[in-house]
């Protein structure tokens, strides 16, 4: 009996996990229950752009268990564009608008035919995601304890028209809030999500010197962070991160419009820089694990378990280049 839990909760963990990544937690979320941090480095930011690129390599498709597709890609390319922008900040309400417009680019090429893959021949290996919706903050207190009660709606699509509204409900508990310590849990619930509606979330803040602190918020990112002066940074540790556009794969009873998502881990090295008040360049560079990756249904039902499409491939590495404006220093 004991062994048959201690599975489950390794599965149950695993599914968080996974899931954590391909959801995107809005980034006004983030920003209270990660917003003290050293000195200058604020960790939401107004305006984002980042350009990703890695090596060719080998994937594979299966679908059923069974493999359907061994090939390689290359070329590969990704930007990213957020924004993230408030309409109304009280003392214990804020209101954001936030969007976001990814564009992915990439060949991918069937090894045994040499022609361009049946998942991905349809738009020629480039697809443009994007999202936009309302974000609402309330600050208040439960025990004598700062709580925040964060409520997300938004909706996506892409090229070819809109696709689907969700919504997220947190709640976060700030346990500890000192100068060099501060230590917070929470529920994050989500809409379209069966097996794993809702995740747990841990947020943990501690400066060891005015140079070196450790950030963690679980269970999605884990950073060591030393500060040069008030300009650098340099950081060390994970993070789980999700990539997701539509598709109509050129697969035999899959004519329809699918949702293609991908869950990675990311150990890597990142260097911030502030280049003025309101400007940061980030460099980000390490390796990419795959975590779950495939094809889902759009109502999202079983995005938390087994995808149509399985796709595979081996650890990679990545490079990412980042150019951020914050509109409050």
């Amino acid at each position: 009996m004991k062994k048959i839990t201690f599975l489950l909760i390794i599965v149950w963990m695993s599914q968080a996990s996974t899931l954590i990544a391909q959801v995107s937690k809005p980034d006004t979320l983030v920003q209270e229950i990660r917003s003290y941090v050293a000195r200058n480095f604020s960790q939401a930011r107004t305006f984002n752009l980042y350009w990703e690129t890695g090596p060719s390599h080998d994937y594979t498709l299966k679908r059923n268990g069974q493999e359907i597709e061994n090939g390689k890609m290359r070329d590969m390319h990704t930007i990213k564009f957020s924004v993230n922008v408030p309409i109304l900040l009280l003392k214990n309400f804020s209101l954001y608008t936030n969007g976001q417009a990814n564009f992915y680019k990439f060949e991918a090429r069937n090894n045994a035919t040499g022609e361009i893959s049946s998942l991905y021949s349809e738009n020629e290996g480039a697809y443009n995601y994007y999202k936009g919706g309302l974000s609402a903050t309330y600050r208040t207190k439960i025990a004598g304890k700062p709580l925040i009660l964060n409520a997300n709606i938004s909706g996506d699509g892409w090229n070819e028209g809109f696709e689907k509204i969700e919504g997220s409900l947190s709640a976060i508990v700030m346990l500890k809030n000192t100068s060099t310590s501060r230590f917070s849990i929470g529920l994050y619930g989500m809409t379209l999500y069966n097996q794993v509606p809702a995740l747990p979330i841990i947020s943990y803040w501690h400066q060891f010197n005015p140079q070196l602190s450790v950030d963690i918020t679980l269970p999605s990112q884990v950073h060591l962070r030393y500060q040069f002066n008030s300009n650098h940074r340099l950081s060390l540790g994970a993070q789980m991160e999700s990539e997701r556009f539509y598709i109509k794969p050129a697969i035999e009873d899959l004519s329809q419009t699918y949702l293609h998502s991908t869950a990675t881990i990311k150990p890597e090295i990142v260097y911030e820089f502030i280049i003025n008040k309101h400007f940061y360049l980030i460099a980000r560079g390490g390796g990419s694990a795959l975590l779950q990756s495939g094809l889902y249904k759009t109502n999202r039902k079983g995005i938390d378990g087994d995808p149509l499409v399985e796709f595979n491939r081996s650890i990679q590495p990545f490079f990412n280049l980042g150019f951020s404006y914050n509109l409050f220093k």
